[in-house]
């Protein structure tokens, strides 16, 4: 077997399937107000309908100066479409903290947890749940977590992926 025939070959049947595998296709992007810049609602809506596995990305802009600081990814896994719009419920997770300074993520040193919902106009909507907090007896910090428990949005930008 001549050269080039030997690594047409094995191009062909050694490095094809990895050539073919797909790589994660973003379908959907936000910007900061929660306008699409990039692909279309509705072709995510057929993507998730035609039962392919979403990955959500949200940014945020820790500091204010207008430049996503902190990304955060997950698997969409429960999945709502609402006239146009879809919304997916982010898995409960304990909640954490970022240091700017160093860069590190921290996780809280309690049992405080965080949970929230995305949807492609942008809006995260979320809150943390606090356990026993009717038996925080220290009025002040009862209170202060009695805040942190109330449900709050904001708008990110977003990037929602079909993943392969």
């Amino acid at each position: 077997m001549n050269l080039s025939l030997y690594i047409a070959c094995l191009l062909s049947f050694g490095l094809g399937p990895l050539a073919l595998q797909a790589q994660p296709e973003t379908l959907l992007e936000t910007n900061v107000e929660g306008k699409v810049i990039r692909g279309s609602k509705e072709h995510l809506i057929t993507v998730i309908q035609e039962g392919y596995p979403i990955r959500v990305g949200w940014k945020l802009d820790l500091n204010q100066d207008g430049i996503a600081d902190l990304e955060h990814w997950v698997d969409a896994e429960f999945i709502s479409i609402l006239e146009g719009e879809v919304f997916t419920q982010i898995e409960t997770i304990y909640a954490q903290g970022p240091n700017l300074q160093e860069p590190q993520i921290y996780i809280s040193n309690n049992s405080m947890k965080w949970n929230a919902i995305i949807g492609t106009n942008g809006k995260l909507v979320s809150r943390f749940i606090i356990e026993d907090l009717a038996q925080i007896e220290n009025e002040g910090q009862r209170g202060l977590m009695e805040e942190l428990s109330k449900v709050e949005t904001m708008t990110v930008e977003t990037i929602w992926v079909r993943n392969q």
